[in-house]
């Protein structure tokens, strides 16, 4: 089994395969994403205004590393049409994270 520091480098060097950086990390990340973002909430609710917004900072580098990750990726398709669906895709994801923050 690789480790996964050498699978993190691999996907942010562009030489994952397309369908493992998108599906199998990004149903992890966007569990994570969630999960900080509720522990957020939950910490402001505690009047700990400066924890949930570290919290938040930690969410959004974990989420555009992983849309910079499918970005370099996606190259690495079979079918080409792939390539761009995955990067308008993920433009679009990056416009929606920054219109919610």
């Amino acid at each position: 089994m690789t480790h996964p520091k050498i699978l993190l480098r691999r996907a942010l060097n562009g030489q994952e395969r397309l369908w493992k950086v998108l599906w199998l990390w990004g149903i992890p990340m966007g569990f994570a994403a969630i999960a900080l973002g509720v522990f957020a909430e939950m910490l402001r609710d505690a009047d700990w205004d400066g924890a949930g917004a570290g919290l938040d900072v930690l969410k959004l580098l974990v989420y555009l590393t992983w849309l910079i990750a499918v970005w370099r990726c996606s190259g690495n398709v079979v079918n080409r049409t792939w390539t761009g669906a995955a990067r308008i895709a993920m433009a679009l994801a990056l416009g929606m994270a920054v219109l919610t923050v």
